[in-house]
């Protein structure tokens, strides 16, 4: 029974991040005469984020101009870097909660015990690492213009 008790708590945990972050919204930055306040699905905006304007009524990609080139690249670059590094933040999250399973329901055996550790350090390790390149990448964006 407590194994069925902590597994639902342990779903619905992870649950409410996803709802949390499936209705995440981009605001408008100003530039794009309306077209920046794109829905992000589970967190991960989508690779154009930034590059759209308002043309005839109907939100389009930018054109870029000979000099807005290099720009426009690294912000589909960043946009898609960003949603990578999402995703390892996520499949981190969920080590973290099976090494802490695999530890909590080792049952005393001691290569058990020793395999939940080793999934707890590098989950800890990676979701680190993820955090750590969000803040850079979301830095060089700011730097660029991205943001």
């Amino acid at each position: 029974m407590k194994k069925i008790i902590l597994s639902l708590m342990l779903v619905m945990t992870m649950l409410t991040g996803v709802v949390a972050t499936t209705g995440a919204v981009y605001a408008d930055d100003g530039d794009s005469g309306g077209c920046g306040g794109s829905t992000a699905f589970f967190g991960l905006r989508p690779w154009y984020e930034g590059l759209t304007t308002n043309i005839n009524g109907k939100c389009e990609i930018k054109t870029p101009t000979q000099d807005e080139l290099p720009t426009f690249v690294w912000k589909i670059v960043l946009n898609i870097l960003i949603d990578l590094s999402v995703l390892v933040g996520y499949i981190a999250v969920i080590m973290v909660a099976w090494g802490g399973y695999l530890y909590m329901f080792s049952r005393g055996l001691p290569d058990r015990a020793e395999r939940g550790k080793k999934t707890l350090i590098a989950a800890t390790v990676g979701l680190l690492i993820s955090i750590f390149a969000s803040v850079i990448m979301n830095t060089i964006m700011t730097i660029l213009g991205a943001s």
